[in-house]
């Protein structure tokens, strides 16, 4: 029995739903990690790498995870992200081909016109997605 129930949404879709040992998530201040008998807890998420472990000595699994929040109770932790990825689901290869074409739109704009466009949190995201494989 591992404890807890992990689920990670977004807005299109359910992405995951398990149980867990323990959850870590990045935080506005840092990383944060559950476990079973956490006090309740609802905060927002940074962009970054979340970590399930579905059993104390078990596998890690890594998700990609751009905005949202995190709301935990003693046996629940539900992750809300803007956007979110399995790291086993993530074309490393790809991922550096889209940053590189984002990166020279992103270089060919003025900052007001870049800041009229998503292209800055497209190239996060590519980002987080790359730090997800490669952790």
């Amino acid at each position: 029995m591992a404890g807890l129930v992990c689920d990670i949404v977004t807005p299109a879709a359910k992405l995951y739903s398990d149980d867990a040992y323990m959850v870590v998530v990045p935080g506005v201040e840092g990383e944060m990690g559950f476990l079973q008998g956490h006090v309740p807890l609802v905060s927002v998420l940074a962009d970054g790498v979340a970590r399930v472990q579905n059993q104390k000595d078990g596998e890690i699994k890594r998700f990609a995870l751009q905005g949202g929040y995190v709301e935990v109770t003693g046996e629940k932790v539900i992750i809300l992200a803007d956007r979110a990825l399995p790291a086993s689901d993530i074309d490393a290869a790809a991922v550096r081909d889209q940053l590189a074409g984002l990166e020279a739109d992103l270089a060919s704009k003025s900052e007001e016109e870049a800041a009229k466009t998503t292209l800055p949190a497209d190239v996060e995201w590519c980002k987080v997605q790359l730090r997800a494989v490669e952790a």
